[in-house]
């Protein structure tokens, strides 16, 4: 497992690639690839690296240009999609939200990223309900989108094909608003405005109150 890591974080690698040990993660597109089991790790790595560069075919490469976006970026957005939803068929739809943030100037306050800063500080911290104290406990890192604007550095997690494709294709509409459908548990209501967005939201804290979900 070591050589693994120390293959992928070799500055050399990074170097020639453009990537960092935090990016370094974007190449390994979760799919299923062929080995032999005597494969060394930088022949993996490698292998890694010519699927993904395999996977940016002229048609996804066409779509993130039209989005205005590097292959970097598709991926971090795709990667706060993947843990936002998982349910495939919201991803377009939530790509599409993130994308009217973005367009706009707003911060994208995608409570994903705010799980992920808040981990890098406490290992292993579980967190079912993002509260304010995290968002400002976070709030000098780069990874939190609510005191920031943008996209994050990096990935916050490996998106799978499904995500990636979610925000080339996003789906066009007018939400800029979205929180957890109490009523369709596993999905999104989505919202124009803001007295809409309110009141999914005060319906999904009641949920949660109820559950006895905390933090």
């Amino acid at each position: 497992a070591q050589s693994i890591i120390n293959s992928f974080t070799e500055e050399a690698f990074l170097s020639e690639n453009k990537l960092t040990k935090k990016s370094v993660l974007q190449i390994c597109i979760p799919n299923s690839y062929e080995f032999y089991w005597t494969v060394s790790a930088k022949k993996f790595r490698n292998k890694l690296l010519t699927e993904y560069n395999r996977f940016w075919n002229p048609s996804r490469i066409t779509k993130a240009k039209a989005l205005k976006m590097s292959k970097d970026q598709i991926i971090t957005l795709a990667s706060i999609v993947q843990k936002e939803t998982a349910k495939k068929s919201e991803r377009p739809i939530v790509a599409g939200l993130y994308l009217n943030r973005l367009k706009k100037g707003w911060p994208l306050q995608a409570d994903p990223t705010i799980i992920y800063a808040k981990q890098q500080q406490v290992k292993n911290i579980v967190i079912k309900r993002v509260l304010t104290k995290y968002i400002e406990d976070t709030k000098n890192s780069p990874y939190n989108t609510y005191k920031n604007t943008g996209l994050p550095p990096t990935l916050i997690s490996m998106p799978d094909i499904s995500s990636i494709d979610g925000v080339l294709n996003a789906q066009k509409h007018n939400y800029m608003y979205m929180c957890a459908n109490v009523e369709k548990l596993g999905f999104h209501a989505f919202a124009r405005t803001l007295s809409q967005h309110n009141r999914n939201a005060a319906k999904y804290h009641n949920w949660l109150n109820k559950q006895g979900v905390k933090q």
